[in-house]
């Protein structure tokens, strides 16, 4: 059945009550239900009907459950560390060193950059870890969440991460559909010059790291004030009681991707890749087993320097399972959200509204534009990205522009990566947002224009590459015009204020 332009309802609301009311489960519930009522032909049985479809579907998913679980164990654990005191002796440890606002900023960016193997893992460890060296150095929450949001992107084009193997397939599925039978790997490779966003958006983040400025909404004095104080002074805290768990988890959750995605590949007989064994690993799974080991030895580690008692770990943990709550009711109804958007067509009516402006030389400009409004509609990048790539690979061959494949199938994935920038309904955006100890719509409101603006460089690197096919003049000229108005137009973000 079509929908139409009733298929955009739910998206619409959602964003609508996320911004009014600043709170985001609301915004999803009330975007679900919006949607079920188009469904069902706004008939009061069949909406009650499809609402309970939608949500029952939510919070049952098997893949979803799995998320909530690594989420919440994450911020037991790390709840568990802060109670010890570790986060304020880290931070004081390394304050002789990241002695300013700009050497705990860059270093937060760096600190992301080598968390490229997943995007939650990333913004949940380098936000928390490093949220209280940025603290005593005055940077704001806001800068801090935009830092590591935008970096945890570095998965969608790393080919040891847990993205890469998903976008491969969807690249090479959309391939078969036109005739064009290639390995993942190949698809993977070839479109990675071609993220525009991407680079430039990590690229900015570290101008904005250095410089301290941004196109960002400025976190004023007189609107937030940082009430998180650091822990009481505990003589028995060490700086290890942090890093080993950390560093702990990111070797076992890499090592169990390797070891269980060569195992399954070995017993199906398929060939072993880098990106097949990550493609084969149950990720998630693998990330939730990391998790546990890296608790048991951050509680093995805390009795034996009697940094803590069980019975404070246990009120730790408790309380940070707590506060990742929020975050987990986000992620069921964000599920809930694109089920239903899914069922009503969204993307599609947007795909075919935008294809009406079809010319070959503005196809991976307006495959770009799609995915990152479907991403805006749905709540998920992943989905943008299985909706639009085969439609990408239609028009392009339509356009007979096959060459520029790698390009749209960049296109779509820069896009629908983009789109989660600018909502405060997306996974990681509310990941990030709790990691930094703010609010989803709040993290959105101070980063949005630095988004943005990145979003509009890229359109031009598209537009350019889609009318001369070179590729330096794509990414040059942007980011060229992004520096320039940094350097002019950029403010200076507040400093913190510790109360």
């Amino acid at each position: 059945m079509e929908y139409g332009i009733l298929s955009l309802i739910p998206a619409l609301i959602t964003i609508l009550v996320a911004l009014v009311t600043h709170r985001v489960a609301l915004a999803l519930f009330l975007g679900v239900l919006g949607g079920a009522l188009v469904v069902s032909g706004f008939q009061l049985v069949g909406w009650a009907r499809e609402s309970f479809h939608y949500l029952a579907e939510a919070f049952t998913e098997p893949e979803r459950l799995k998320i909530v679980a690594f989420v919440l164990l994450i911020g037991g654990m790390l709840e568990v560390i802060s109670r010890s005191g570790a986060y304020s002796t880290f931070a004081h440890a390394l304050g002789k060193k990241l002695n300013s606002p700009r050497k705990s900023r860059v270093s937060t960016w760096g600190l992301s950059m080598c968390l490229f193997f997943d995007d939650y893992a990333n913004v949940l460890i380098s936000g928390a870890s490093m949220r209280q060296i940025n603290m005593k150095n005055g940077v704001t929450p806001a800068m801090l969440a935009y830092i590591v949001d935008v970096v945890a992107i570095m998965a969608s084009i790393m080919i040891v991460s847990t993205w890469a193997s998903f976008e491969g397939s969807v690249m090479a599925q959309a391939g078969r559909s036109i005739g064009l039978e290639r390995s993942i790997t190949a698809f993977f490779i070839d479109s990675l010059p071609y993220h525009f966003y991407t680079f430039l958006a990590i690229l900015m983040a570290l101008v904005v790291a250095y410089t301290g400025r941004w196109f960002g909404y400025r976190a004023d004095q007189a609107t937030y004030h940082l009430n998180e104080k650091n822990e009481a002074a505990n003589p028995h805290s060490k700086t290890r009681h942090l890093l080993v768990p950390v560093v702990s988890l990111i070797a076992f959750a890499v090592s169990g991707l390797l070891i269980s995605g060569t195992y399954v590949l070995h017993q199906q007989g398929a060939p072993i890749t880098l990106i097949n064994i990550l493609g084969s690993a149950p990720s998630v799974e693998i990330l939730i087993i990391s998790t546990l080991l890296a608790l048991l030895l951050t509680v093995i580690l805390l009795r034996k320097d009697r940094a803590l008692r069980y019975t404070d770990m246990g009120r730790g943990f408790i309380k940070g399972l707590g506060e990742m709550g929020g975050v987990s009711l986000v992620i069921l109804l964000a599920g809930a959200l694109s089920s239903t958007s899914l069922d009503l067509g969204t993307g599609h009516y947007i795909t075919r509204g935008i294809s009406s402006f079809l010319t070959p030389s503005v196809v991976p400009l307006l495959i770009f534009v799609v995915s990152m409004l479907i991403t805006v509609a749905t709540g998920f990048s992943w989905s943008s990205m299985a909706i639009v790539m085969p439609i990408a690979f239609q028009m392009t061959t339509a356009a007979e522009m096959s060459q520029m494949i790698p390009v749209v199938s960049a296109a779509v994935i820069s896009g629908a990566v983009s789109g989660e920038h600018i909502i405060p309904f997306s996974e990681k955006a509310v990941m990030s947002a709790a990691a930094c100890k703010i609010q989803p719509v709040y993290h959105i409101k101070t980063q949005i224009l630095q988004s943005a603006s990145v979003f509009l460089a890229a359109c031009l690197g598209y537009l350019l590459i889609g009318l001369y096919h070179s590729w330096l003049a794509a990414i040059l000229v942007p980011l060229a015009l992004l520096l320039l108005t940094h350097f002019i137009f950029a403010k200076p973000n507040t400093r913190a204020v510790i109360k």
